[in-house]
């Protein structure tokens, strides 16, 4: 009877037990960082308020006694045990906050890291309450820590705080006869346009609704009053103003007239 040989290629099976063990490895590492982690106590609150648009609205210490007012002190409670979600949510809820994003790190770190909302304007109704419209148009209190160098929108304005949100429409809806925005929408569209454009920025520093519920705009230069009208053809209507501030006033003089009327197609009317 012939006996069977058996060749075996040591080089394979060395190569597929270094496999075995390298995943065999990689599993128990990472059941202990996993375990680690769930006993990892929290060592710190490391917090990052954005505050790179000269908002300061909120700060750090805002931001860290909101945490200790729903939480308590979180140092030294397991990493695992904070409801991190829960806490963005909270920290979402403050007015002056647009976005906030809660992690863990693998030193033990919670890390919350702080968007704020933009303000485009300030508006002062007729019962002299005061806020903000952002740039998202949602209503903002205003702050008694800070407060935001944009336009003032004032004069016959009824609206009060408690609309909350305002719609962002498209050019399109604008021009629609159907389409009837309230007062404040048409404080945000014209804010909106002034604070995507550096010299309008600049320049208009008050919004102003007249008897007829008419806009008109008071600059930073110049003593006259520009009669906006309504909210149709922003850009045109600005694209007029720009084109009559630089082959007019530049030559005339800024205080040359008394209103600059926009509301006229084609033609800006002035009077002394």
């Amino acid at each position: 009877m012939k006996k069977i040989r058996l060749s075996i290629n040591w080089k394979k099976v060395f190569r597929f037990s270094l496999r075995v063990c390298i995943v065999l490895g990689f599993l128990a590492s990472v059941g202990f960082t996993e375990h680690r982690r769930n006993v990892m106590p929290c060592a710190e609150i490391v917090i990052d308020v954005d505050d790179s648009l000269g908002n300061n609205f909120v700060n750090q210490q805002d931001i860290r006694q909101i945490i200790k007012d729903k939480f308590g002190n979180l140092i030294g409670q397991p990493i695992t045990s904070i409801n991190i979600s829960l806490l963005e949510k909270i920290i979402d809820g403050n007015p002056f906050v647009l976005k906030a994003q809660v992690f863990s790190t693998v030193d033990g770190k919670l890390k919350v890291e702080v968007k704020q909302r933009t303000p485009l304007v300030r508006v002062i109704n007729a019962f002299n309450e005061s806020f903000y419209i952002d740039d998202c148009g949602v209503l903002m209190p205003v702050s008694s820590e800070f407060s935001a160098h944009v336009p003032v929108a004032n004069g016959n304005i009824f609206n009060r705080e408690t609309e909350q949100r305002i719609r962002r429409v498209t050019a399109r809806e604008i021009s629609d006869s159907t389409f009837y925005p309230t007062l404040l929408e048409k404080i945000f569209m014209v804010s909106d346009y002034v604070h995507s454009h550096d010299f309008w920025n600049a320049q208009i520093e008050q919004i102003f609704i007249n008897a007829s519920g008419e806009i008109e705009l008071i600059p930073r230069v110049g003593n006259q009053t520009i009669l906006f009208g309504d909210e149709k053809e922003i850009d045109i209507k600005f694209n007029k103003l720009y084109a009559f501030y630089k082959e007019g006033l530049s030559k005339t003089g800024w205080n040359q007239y008394k209103t600059i009327n926009l509301t006229f197609k084609d033609q800006v009317v002035c009077s002394k």
